[in-house]
């Protein structure tokens, strides 16, 4: 990030808009013969000091300066002491992601905030980026800005945990990802084993990885923007796709919107906040893991907004001057660095970090915030799904190493996965198979309709699955899964049953949901259907709407599995195929049925 002048566009402007004094700081700056001018070096005090008072050549210029929270509780003190002549600042502390919004024309202005400011600090140029997406954000600001403190984006954890992960040594989200996944399903597996009941959104083993709310916390953007990152990667990985999505969605159903909240999981972070966090001597510090895989730092850059007059151009330089040499020890001791990342002997003190070390600012490519905010968006949204479930003889087979039948494994995936997406979700039950006779004509049983899981229902389910009296139809949907037995003989009718929940799902889309079909089987079509597998590619042709989008997903078990074709027809509605053998896969590979990518 350059450390020159602050950037502002040619057009004067000619009145500028008072902003309501939230911190009001009084900065006088040198004046030379030609008026307000910096310092220089050798008229500049001793870092964190007053300058010696000057006179101004006129009144002071007022600069309305709108700054990130953490920095400005930072900057208070230090600016109030009027530490040079000729600038008084106005300082409001707002959120940068609200902020952000505002100048971009998309929302109101932040609390405090009465109207648009001479100079923005937000916490990362993520936010810069978003705001100049539309053109009220460009007109108000300049393409960049010049940071004035630095803090890596990291990966927080309790000690232990930190430990598990590597502590000091070589760490990457992708490290993460894999190991939070593998944990998780060993978990899963044992559970699923002894029929314990699953906690929505608080997997037994492994890491819990939990999130501040990336819409508006920089490092949880910062985070997103890697895992998204990895995510476009794995596109010709349908395996390890669905495990990204599953881990990024685990993330979505632990959002905490304060570092208390999120102490004891695995979160991002900044190493700012971590320090802060650990200098009140929590009973469980944090330890801070540096990814590999490059996260955007936070950069905090100052913006002086477009149509700025000469006065206050010439006051915002002197501004972004002060900030980027006196402040910056006050800045150090409250744990940031220096914009160029330099090692810090503040953080050092603390062997939870890496203080000693350079953590060159690190920025994400351009357009690739409002792409991981894209993805958020998707899997934030609620689950309509249809679960499609082979019940034919061969699903009785027992899965190795798992002590579960094929189908037994599919009801204890399943039932996790409801607990993982909440009670606000939407799912269907059917099953299929096929006659016990040469004609071998598709079965298919709708078990129970798409509903809220958390909806009430009276009277006994489908078939009287869950029992006379009142239940939620998640506990209806539990307990369906736990009745399903496999047709001894029969064979499997996949494609007609395909189709028939495509059109089904299609028929009641929902456009405040994802909208998708996942289907459960061990084997390619016994050739039983009243089509081939080209006749359903192209009916599913014909029947796909792009404006009422609906995903297939096919999980599939054991070795008799045709993932070439499945992908060919899941690809037709932007699906996929994949090929799982235990719970906490298949768990996943529910989960990845959220992304519409």
């Amino acid at each position: 990030m350059a450390h020159g002048p602050v950037h502002r566009s040619s057009p004067r402007r000619r009145a500028r808009i008072s902003l309501p004094i939230t911190i009001v700081v009084v900065l006088v700056l040198a004046a030379s013969a030609g008026g307000a001018a910096w310092y220089s070096a050798r008229h500049r005090p001793p870092s964190g000091t007053a300058a010696a008072s000057v006179s101004c050549p006129s009144r002071p210029t007022t600069v309305s300066a709108v700054v990130a929270p953490d920095l400005a509780s930072v900057l208070a003190p230090v600016l109030a002491p009027q530490p040079v002549p000729c600038v008084r600042v106005l300082m409001t502390a707002a959120d940068s992601a609200d902020m952000a919004r505002y100048l971009a024309g998309g929302g109101a202005a932040p609390a405090g905030v009465s109207g648009r400011p001479d100079v923005w600090i937000p916490d990362t140029s993520l936010w810069l980026e978003l705001a100049r997406a539309t053109a009220a954000g460009q007109a108000a600001l300049p393409q960049n800005g010049s940071s004035v403190a630095d803090s890596p984006t990291v990966v927080a954890a309790p000690k232990a945990v930190a430990d598990a992960l590597g502590g000091a040594g070589a760490f990457s989200w992708e490290q993460l990802v894999k190991l939070a996944l593998a944990q998780s399903q060993g978990a899963a597996g044992a559970a699923g084993a002894a029929g314990a009941p699953s906690t929505p959104g608080t997997p037994t083993g492994g890491p819990v990885v939990a999130i501040a709310d990336p819409t508006h916390d920089a490092a949880g953007l910062s985070a997103l923007i890697a895992l998204d990152g990895m995510l476009t990667r794995a596109v010709n990985d349908p395996q390890l796709k669905v495990g990204i999505t599953g881990f990024v969605k685990g993330m979505a159903n632990n959002v905490a919107a304060s570092m208390t909240a999120l102490a004891g999981k695995v979160f991002p972070a900044s190493e700012q906040a971590v320090f802060q966090y650990n200098s009140h001597k929590p009973a469980v510090p944090l330890t801070a893991l540096y990814p590999s895989d490059a996260s955007a730092s936070l950069d905090y850059p100052m913006v002086l907004l477009n149509g700025a007059d000469d006065a206050h151009a010439v006051a915002g330089n002197s501004l972004l001057s002060y900030l980027q040499t006196h402040a910056q020890d006050a800045l150090r001791r409250q744990g940031f660095r220096s914009p160029d990342g330099a090692p810090s002997t503040v953080l050092a003190a603390d062997p939870l970090l890496r203080g000693t070390q350079l953590m060159a600012a690190t920025r994400a490519d351009y357009g690739l915030a409002g792409q991981a905010l894209a993805l958020w968006a998707t899997l934030t949204r609620q689950l309509r799904m249809l679960a499609v479930v082979d019940v034919s003889g061969s699903m009785a087979q027992t899965v190795p190493g798992t002590g579960q039948t094929r189908l037994q494994l599919t009801g204890s995936a399943c039932e996790k996965a409801m607990a993982l997406f909440g009670s606000h979700a939407a799912m269907g039950l059917w099953t299929f198979t096929t006659t016990h006779d040469a004609a071998g004509t598709t079965v298919i049983d709708p078990v129970l309709p798409i509903a809220e899981l958390g909806a009430p229902e009276p009277g006994a389910g489908s078939g009287g699955n869950a029992g006379a009296g009142s239940a939620t139809h998640g506990q209806r949907m539990v307990a369906a899964y736990g009745a399903l037995t496999e047709k001894a003989g029969s064979r499997n009718g996949l494609y007609d049953a395909l189709l028939a929940a495509y059109q089904d799902v299609q028929k009641g889309w929902d456009p405040a949901r994802v909208n998708t079909v996942v289907v459960f089987t061990d084997g390619k079509d016994d050739n039983l259907n009243s089509m081939s597998s080209d006749q359903l590619i192209t009916r599913l042709q014909a029947t796909v709407d792009p404006a009422r989008p609906v995903r297939v997903f096919v999980v599939a078990l054991g070795a008799d599995v045709d993932l070439t074709l499945l992908n060919k027809i899941t690809a037709v509605t932007g699906g996929a195929a994949v090929h799982f053998g235990d719970i906490g896969q298949m768990t996943a590979a529910i989960l990845g049925s959220t992304d519409t990518r």
